[in-house]
């Protein structure tokens, strides 16, 4: 399940993204573990094996010890004496606390606790005592992008107001007259064809050649062209 890497290979993990599981690691430390916290964890590009990884693209990764290092760790018994201490003991100490851990991993990153195996991880952070987690490289841009500053986009008018610079070309057909296809080719020069309507009655507002349902015209004679008087805006 590890993806193909498609970041460029010099990608570095920005330090908002390193902070936000930082605290999440230290909550856990803070609530499991008596002393002083391990070093934060810092994402690198991936490696590692015993990963098993959500459907998000979160992956943790434990080494075969990791549990009985973790309940050796919870009560105080240190490496040497660990050998001296029943492991299945140690092992039940440490299953709520990373259980814990988990559920706060998955608290940053989504995902759920459907965690299956997989061969490694794209971006990896690792925890100590065998413990480690990872993202792949889907989760890993997903995270980045939520962690950037939005970004302000002007203001935009309302429609009308967009509108309202934009040419039309406003006219009015002052009428229309039909006739056989025999007639029309027998037009000359000087010959009156008549129309439907009178020069002075109201016709449709027609923009860049289309009438429009609202509003009427009546053509004005005048110098030194023509004009267009507005009748009415309501048809």
């Amino acid at each position: 399940m590890s993806a193909v890497a498609w970041l460029p290979a010099d990608t570095q993990p920005p330090a908002a993204l390193d902070a936000l599981f930082a605290g999440a690691v230290a909550a856990w430390e803070a609530q499991w573990f008596v002393g002083g916290a391990g070093p934060a964890p810092r994402l690198r590009r991936g490696g590692g094996s015993g990963w098993r990884c959500n459907a998000a693209g979160l992956a943790i990764g434990t080494a075969p010890d990791a549990a009985l290092r973790i309940g050796a760790r919870i009560v105080g018994v240190s490496a040497a004496a660990r050998d001296g201490v029943d492991r299945a003991v140690l092992e039940a100490v440490a299953e709520p606390c990373l259980i814990d851990l988990r559920t706060r991993l998955i608290a940053v990153a989504g995902g759920d606790d459907g965690f299956v195996p997989v061969a490694g991880s794209d971006w990896v952070a690792t925890l100590g005592d065998g413990l480690a987690f990872g993202l792949s490289e889907a989760l890993f841009a997903v995270l980045v992008r939520r962690l950037l500053p939005p970004v302000g986009l002007p203001r935009l008018g309302s429609g009308a107001a967009a509108l309202a610079a934009v040419p039309v070309a406003v006219g009015a057909a002052v009428g229309q007259a039909s006739m056989r296809l025999a007639d029309l080719r027998a037009l000359e020069v000087g010959d009156v064809v008549v129309l439907d309507r009178a020069l002075n009655d109201p016709v449709p507002i027609a923009l860049d050649g289309r009438p429009l349902p609202r509003g009427r015209v009546r053509v004005v004679p005048a110098e030194p062209v023509p004009s267009l008087q507005i009748v009415d805006v309501a048809a």
